[in-house]
């Protein structure tokens, strides 16, 4: 089966696309792969922030009570 591509609801098959045609392809399809791995490590990081935000709420609440005793 060949592949096909669709772009703006028109399909190609990329068995007939020329050398350049298929560099562009890999280079969409590294692009998106690249796209997928940061979002990935945006969104660890912004978990890891709010991890620590209440980490350090938790770590100054107790402070509080120890020095208040």
């Amino acid at each position: 089966k060949m592949a096909t591509l669709t772009l703006d609801e028109v399909e190609y098959e990329t068995d007939n696309f020329n050398d350049l045609q298929n560099q562009i392809v890999g280079e969409i399809q590294y692009n998106n792969n690249l796209q997928t791995q940061l979002d990935y490590q945006l969104q660890s990081l912004r978990s890891m922030g709010e991890s620590l935000v209440v980490r350090l709420k938790e770590e100054l609440t107790e402070t509080t009570k120890t020095e208040s005793e």
